[in-house]
């Protein structure tokens, strides 16, 4: 290339990459400005990804091939889209156990309070196994839904398999949930396994070490929302 065409090379360069340069600087959303500008421009730009993959695990869900309908459940967790959620509850009852169980630990791990109701309904269910029981414990423990306590609570009070009551009393102490500490400090003292007393005495220490949540005295309420343009209250 002559010395005179080097400059035009670089300026027709310059003018390709620098609008591509400024559309990847504005995909980049800092951490807790998701709903800035920025943010939304970039969920638009996803929207039909997403489609694309949801469209996709719905089909694979409906398969016969239990492989596929394992990989649309991977492919969902990764969803952050209530359509998804609405797709993994469905899978929780799939009659095969292996999808079945990959669905309720995917809804533990997106902590999908949505799909709370339904895995109280399972739990309660005479033909669901112990083995998707205790899965279902599990999580309901990492979901975190205080509606759930008194469900649990409920079924550690039947005459069920001692392994089942252990991981109902652990999920208690991972909701944190203080209504359950008297239920839990009964069984502390009065269990006869000293293994459940051992776990209930734990989930009751795990929930009384809980911080509290965080109260916004009124004169600072009242003065945050005059900050925020509302009208304050007399």
């Amino acid at each position: 290339m002559s010395p005179r065409a080097r400059p035009s090379a670089r300026l027709a360069l310059a003018t390709v990459l620098l609008p591509a340069l400024a559309f990847a600087q504005d995909a980049i959303v800092p951490f807790g400005q998701e709903d800035s500008p920025r943010g939304h421009l970039r969920d638009r730009y996803r929207k039909p990804e997403n489609s694309q993959k949801l469209s996709d695990s719905a089909r694979k869900l409906k398969s016969e091939d239990v492989e596929e309908r394992l990989d649309a459940i991977r492919t969902l967790g990764q969803l952050d889209d209530p359509k998804a959620t609405e797709y993994l509850v469905a899978a929780a009852s799939d009659p095969d156990m292996r999808v079945r169980i990959k669905a309720i630990d995917t809804l533990g791990h997106i902590k999908a309070k949505d799909a709370t109701p339904l895995l109280v309904q399972q739990l309660f269910m005479r033909d669901t196994d112990l083995g998707t029981k205790q899965r279902i414990l599990a999580s309901l423990g990492r979901i975190g839904d205080t509606r759930a306590t008194g469900p649990i609570m409920d079924f550690l009070s039947r005459d069920v398999d001692p392994a089942v009551r252990g991981n109902a009393i652990f999920a208690l102490g991972d909701i944190g949930d203080p209504a359950a500490l008297p239920s839990l400090e009964v069984l502390a003292r009065d269990a006869q396994d000293p293994l459940l007393r051992s776990l209930a005495a734990e989930a009751a220490r795990k929930i009384r070490a809980r911080p509290a949540p965080a109260v916004v005295p009124r004169a600072l309420a009242v003065d945050r929302r005059d900050q925020g343009g509302a009208p304050a209250k007399p």
